[in-house]
């Protein structure tokens, strides 16, 4: 006897992630049975990238994903959604003393609302604003509740997605490698060896064009996005060769 669609879907994964799963499915089920949308919470670039690998075995309902602005890393899955139907909303947390406040100290300030992981999405610092992106669901109690960031005080406002415009900013590294193969681009980008490079690629951290990478040998070409986990994402440029045979390559990494 056959798998069903949903033990093939569920197949191979832990029971944290069979959970999560589980709900996905579940939902792209109802829509499939009603025609009506239905949404996940945030999920994570693995999380995305595995659902992707997997949307051959989900119900017949259109899979899409929106994380509040392009270009987000955490996203929420939508089946048969509309375009602004997602239930993503974006607050601004704003303090008049803070000073070198980092994405941890923001989420932290969140998580210690006691908020879920998956109810927020993206949390995008700059010297100008901080702004997260969160789920509709906690969006009254996080302007009501948050009241600091790190040890200052600090609030939320919500602010609409239209007028969030996110403003790229980069510094580059340029150097040069072997070959383009992923622990080659991968141990320049971090700044240490392939061993390690491969290390984090066996532990799922590293992603390009924001699919899990599986293999060290992976070959690139130039401008793919290269996300590293713990390390930041940068666009590729690959270029000419060297006089010993080494190909130039410029790592545009997103600050």
């Amino acid at each position: 006897m056959g798998l069903s669609d949903k033990q093939r879907f569920l197949a191979g994964l832990d029971a944290e992630e069979k959970n999560a799963f589980t709900k996905l499915y579940d939902r792209a089920l109802r829509a499939e049975k009603s025609g009506a949308a239905a949404f996940g919470d945030f999920l994570s670039m693995k999380e995305i990238s595995d659902l992707n690998q997997r949307r051959g075995s989900l119900p017949d309902a259109e899979l899409s994903f929106f994380g509040g602005y392009d270009g987000a890393e955490r996203m929420v899955a939508g089946f048969n959604a509309a375009d602004g139907s997602f239930p993503v909303a974006a607050v601004e947390i704003s303090s008049k003393t803070a000073r070198g406040l980092t994405h941890r100290d923001y989420l932290g300030s969140l998580m210690g609302l006691g908020i879920e992981r998956e109810k927020v999405g993206d949390i995008l610092v700059s010297p100008e604003r901080t702004v997260a992106f969160i789920h509709t669901d906690i969006l009254d109690y996080v302007e009501a509740s948050l009241t600091s960031a790190g040890r200052f005080p600090a609030s939320a406002r919500r602010v609409e997605l239209s007028e969030i415009n996110v403003e790229r900013r980069f510094e580059e590294k340029s150097g040069t490698v072997a070959s383009l193969r992923l622990d080659s681009v991968c141990a320049l980008f971090i700044g240490k060896g392939r061993e390690a490079a491969c290390e984090l690629i066996r532990a799922g951290r590293v992603f390009v064009n924001g699919a899990a990478a599986e293999k060290a040998d992976f070959r690139l070409s130039g401008g793919e996005i290269i996300t590293v986990r713990g390390f930041g994402r940068a666009e590729l440029t690959a270029g000419g060769r060297s006089k010993k045979d080494r190909t130039f390559v410029t790592l545009k990494k997103y600050v």
